[in-house]
């Protein structure tokens, strides 16, 4: 038997395989695809729908998110408790959450009751009741959580981030505020789930037989095609502001702007190693500055955010009001400095090494895959996207990270919200 040295850890071996599994494509009634991944041993299943409907093809304001909200909460013949109680006596669990593109219904269930509980999908589907007295409850509780969130720094500071970019009318930057909430009404609901909700697409994880992925699309609804008119929106963005909130001990902190959005080209896949180094992982530069270096929050971060029709770029962080000078000089120091001087070679590796092994780590299930090449499908990138980055980020030297913080990192159009 060979005794393990545990004074030495093991050799380092990086992966140059960073291929996804391709998936089974069939098409709904409608023409969607069906993305299916039947391999997993395990007796669950997870059937997930993306629908048109979202923020993007309101035609009134708050009529995606309560619409969204309102579809669980009961059929003709079920109220919303008969529906819950039908779906966790099946094992199963429904949720429908609406995004600023799409709204996602996913269906969780064992393999052996997910016949049954695609039936009670379907009904939900078919026969909404958007019941008024659902509604209400609804409204109620998202004003509640409204008026306790606007108390926020963090959500007055995230949400006027994006209208600062975006602005308040466009999808992306717009919010749903008290008067928006009160104008909802079932006639509105009904007319967004009749006239703006299709099948976009589907994905599918679960050991299902053909004769049960069939039974599954011959139940689904065919809708008609949304009008295209909703689907155009311009983009008035307010710039840099600054929001007085005196009851809050602390600064959040949002600076960013519209950035490259995600494509197989080497500039994105520059972007993100350039975005990486900076803030985008608890070695990067703002997190030991920042936070180790000089104990000013607790936690600062990078980030680039994709959706359907562009990609914004941001930096956040919460701190005391009286360290938010402070922390914006040294913002901008560590923005001037990753542009201004090459990244040593042990820091770039480092950053490329934990990118790749955080990669293969939030790629360890088959739910997980799915939703990767989910995401590879809604944006029309090529199947070995994945690979095609990983590959430029390792092969990036310093240079190209320079050219890549000054063209996202900088620029006339940067906006900084502070809030507090």
């Amino acid at each position: 038997m060979t005794t393990l040295n545990r004074t030495q850890a093991p050799p380092f071996q990086l992966s140059s395989d960073f291929t996804l599994p391709a998936p089974e494509v069939t098409h709904l009634k409608g023409g969607s695809p069906l993305l299916a991944f039947r391999g997993l041993p395990q007796e669950v299943v997870r059937f997930e729908l993306i629908l048109t409907g979202g923020k993007w093809d309101e035609i009134v304001s708050g009529a995606s998110h309560f619409t969204s909200q309102l579809l669980p909460k009961g059929t003709r013949t079920k109220d919303a408790f008969q529906v819950a109680e039908a779906f966790e006596r099946l094992g199963a669990h429904c949720e429908v959450v609406p995004g600023m593109d799409f709204v996602t219904v996913t269906l969780y269930s064992l393999s052996k009751t997910f016949a049954e509980a695609c039936k009670l999908l379907h009904e939900l589907l078919h026969e909404p009741a958007f019941n008024e007295r659902e509604l209400s409850l609804l409204k109620e509780i998202y004003l509640q959580n409204l008026r306790v969130n606007n108390e926020k720094s963090s959500f007055v500071a995230s949400k006027e981030f994006r209208s600062a970019i975006y602005g308040s009318h466009h999808p992306y930057g717009s919010s749903i505020e008290e008067v928006q909430v009160a104008g909802i009404n079932a006639n509105i609901i009904q007319e967004h789930y009749r006239n703006r909700f299709k099948i976009h697409a589907a994905t599918l994880v679960g050991p299902l037989s053909d004769s049960a992925v069939s039974e599954l699309i011959d139940g689904l609804p065919v809708w008609k095609t949304p009008p295209e008119s909703a689907r155009s929106h311009t983009m008035t963005g307010k710039g840099s502001m600054r929001i007085s909130m005196p009851s809050s001990i602390q600064s959040s902190i949002r600076i960013g702007k519209r950035c490259v959005r995600r494509s197989a080209s080497t500039e994105y896949y520059e972007t993100v190693l350039a975005n990486h180094i900076l803030g985008g992982f608890f070695g990067s530069r703002l997190m030991r500055n920042i936070r180790e270096k000089k104990g000013l929050t607790y936690g600062i971060y990078s980030s680039m955010m994709h959706l359907q029709h562009d990609s914004f770029w941001g930096i956040g962080a919460e701190v005391n009001q009286e360290n938010t000078p402070l922390v914006l000089e040294e913002i901008r120091k560590e923005v001037q400095d990753l542009i201004s001087r090459p990244v040593p070679l042990s820091e770039l590796n480092a950053a490329r090494n934990y990118y790749a092994g955080s990669w293969q780590s939030e790629n360890s299930t088959l739910f997980a895959v799915a939703d990767k090449v989910k995401s590879l499908y809604l944006a029309g990138l090529p199947q070995d996207f994945y690979q095609s980055l990983l590959t430029c980020m390792m092969e990036s030297g310093p240079g190209v990270i320079q050219r890549a913080a000054e063209r996202t990192f900088t620029g006339e159009d940067l906006v900084e919200v502070i809030a507090g």
